[in-house]
């Protein structure tokens, strides 16, 4: 999609860039290990006040020291620890704190937002399609969310934007949790509308919604079954003599089938099916046809027609000749 304007734009504080090394020093392997392993914000808050300096960038988390060589690139399917040439360690936001994202998307999907992670960024996403009429209301339903966002309860930023695509508008939000403490998870849900309550609340709604639906698809089912058994009775006739006809299974052999079958309306139905081989071909094709009963299905005219398509199929059916 193409950015054709942004409207707001907030991030939070993060460090200014550092080219050198803070930390002239052998950092022991244990701490390597544990970053390779994926780490929680409160590990690299752990890993500060061992007196390694950590450093937050806005795609990144940068510590410093002399590390032992990089083992381990990849957490959580994606590169996302790197070794920089003066042997510190950068860690891609990508790999820090996801456990508290996928339960922060839980809550954050009862009021609009949805979460998507790829190799770039992980992002909590509301995309409406705007015009004319809608514009304002939309930016002004936007603009009431990002009022209770609280930027200093977390690491990342948000952005409101507009967009184009195959000559449709939309107005995106775009939030970036990057990192974010255990005890600030709760305040800042709050903050935003995302309540314990309200996440209850549509839980409870969800469950009885496909509770709904389960007794709808056995009711459904039971009925199916009870149309099905009714049209196999009345065409009893039928079947009878349809069973005087060899059966076979799988096969791709030309000839002339019928097979049974039940259409939508779970009314058995008899499907004729002509498979031939062309003179110099070396796959099949057919042709086919339903009919209500067997009679009409058995005087089918079979007849090669030149709309007629490549059979990759198997039959299991009756063969009639």
């Amino acid at each position: 999609m193409k950015k054709v304007e942004q409207l707001f734009s907030k991030e939070s504080n993060f460090d200014s860039k550092s080219i050198l090394n803070k930390l002239n020093k052998n950092i022991d392997k244990t701490i390597l290990d544990k970053i390779e392993s994926g780490v929680t914000l409160e590990d690299i808050n752990n890993i500060s006040l061992a007196g390694l300096p950590v450093l937050k960038y806005k795609t990144q988390i940068t510590i410093h020291g002399k590390f032992p060589e990089l083992q381990n690139n990849y957490i959580f399917g994606y590169k996302n620890v790197f070794q920089n040439k003066n042997l510190s360690i950068g860690v891609k936001y990508n790999a820090i704190d996801e456990n508290k994202r996928q339960r922060i998307a839980k809550r954050l999907n009862n009021i609009g937002f949805h979460y998507t992670r790829n190799s770039q960024d992980t992002k909590f996403s509301i995309v409406e399609t705007v015009n004319k009429e809608n514009f304002e209301q939309v930016k002004n339903r936007f603009a009431d969310i990002k009022s209770k966002i609280d930027t200093s309860l977390f690491y990342g930023q948000y952005y409101i934007w507009v967009g184009e695509a195959w000559g449709m508008k939309y107005l995106c939000f775009d939030l970036y949790i990057n990192a974010i403490y255990e005890t600030n998870i709760e305040p800042f849900l709050n903050k935003i509308g995302a309540t314990i309550e309200l996440y209850n609340t549509e839980e409870l709604k969800k469950q009885k919604e496909d509770e709904e639906l389960r007794l709808k698809y056995e009711e459904d089912k039971k009925q199916a079954e009870i149309q099905r058994a009714r049209s196999q009775e009345t065409k009893k006739d039928d079947l009878l003599k349809l069973s005087e006809y060899p059966r076979v299974e799988k096969t791709s052999e030309p000839g002339f089938y019928i097979l049974k079958q039940f259409n939508y309306e779970n009314e058995l139905i008899f499907k004729a099916i002509y498979i031939y081989l062309l003179k110099g071909k070396k796959k099949p094709r057919f042709n086919r046809r339903e009919f209500d009963n067997l009679t009409d299905a058995l005087n089918y005219e079979c007849s090669e027609n030149w709309s007629d398509s490549i059979y990759n199929g198997r039959v299991t059916g009756h063969k009639i000749r």
